[in-house]
Parts: structure tokens; C-alpha cells; sequence
């Protein structure tokens, strides 16, 4: 596998706390960061698709988003929704 040596510099307390969570895992912090990177690239392509589809097709109606959120997640009706905004 072809890697790429990057610095990164971050606060004194997110340096430790990235190291105690690379240890208490049984991981490296390499591997939690290019996790993490991995995540924020993945969320970014859905973010522009969403947007692109929106730009295609139209926003969705935001009552459908509410009943698709309670109906995923069980919840009641009143609940109130968790869409993130963009």
C-alpha cells in the first residue's frame, strides 16, 4: 500500500487525547486520523450530491424528512427532527 507523510499540527490537549484513544483502542494515531479524514472526504461527497440532487430535483418537502426520522428511528410524531444543515 502507497502512503503519503503529511504533518499536522493540532492544540497540546487534542495531541494527548488523540494518543490515549490510539492507545486505549490498540490502535495508532495514524490510523485514527486517516480514519477520520476518510470520514470527513465520504461526508463531503454526500453533502455535494445532496446538494446537486436538491439543485436537480428540488429540496424535500421538510414534513417527509420529519415522518422519515420517526419512522427510522421509532420516535413519536412531536419528536423534533435532527436534519443537519448545510
Amino acid at each position: 500500500m502507497s502512503v503519503d507523510r503529511l504533518s499536522v499540527t493540532v492544540p497540546a490537549g487534542v495531541g494527548a487525547a488523540l494518543r490515549a484513544l490510539a492507545e486505549a483502542r490498540g490502535t495508532t494515531v495514524s490510523t485514527i486520523v486517516a480514519q477520520a479524514i476518510g470520514h470527513e472526504i465520504r461526508m463531503a461527497a454526500l453533502e455535494r450530491a445532496l446538494a446537486e440532487a436538491d439543485l436537480r430535483f428540488g429540496a424535500l418537502d421538510e414534513e417527509l424528512v420529519v415522518q422519515a426520522q420517526s419512522e427510522l428511528s421509532g420516535k413519536t410524531k412531536g419528536s423534533k427532527p435532527r436534519r443537519r444543515k448545510p
